[in-house]
Order: structure tokens, then sequence, then C-alpha cells
């Protein structure tokens, strides 16, 4: 009962972490200073934010939830 509650909260989590990585990429695209900084942050942004959610994501999945809340009830 105690792994689809952890699922469900990492998921409002990460989805909570990809709008705040949105918000970032909106505000990168509509505030810059110049075009060039803008090329260059996102450049830079998008594809760290890409791969730590990714990392994040296949970490999450490789705990054995199971095996550690297994016993509680």
């Amino acid at each position: 009962m105690l792994v689809p509650i952890f699922q469900i909260a990492y998921l409002i989590i990460f989805l909570s972490m990809v709008l705040m990585c949105a918000f970032v990429v909106f505000h990168i695209i509509f505030y810059s200073y110049s075009a060039a900084s803008k090329i260059v942050t996102l450049m830079i942004f998008v594809p760290v934010a890409a791969v730590l959610l990714f990392a994040n994501l296949v970490l999450f999945f490789k705990i054995p939830l199971q095996d550690m809340l297994g016993g509680f009830i």
C-alpha cells in the first residue's frame, strides 16, 4: 500500500520540477537581454535540465521500494 503512495508523491514532485523548468525556459525566451544570450542560455539550460530530470527518473525507479516497504502494511 505504501509503494503506490510513494510513486504518486514522486510523480507529483517530478511534474512540479518539469513545470519549474518550463517556467525558467519561458523567462529565458521572453526576458533575455539579447538574442545571443537567449540562445547560449537555452543551449546550456535545456540539455542540463533534461539530463538531470532523466537521471532523477531513472534512479527513482531503480530504488527497490517493494523490498524496502514490503514489511509495512
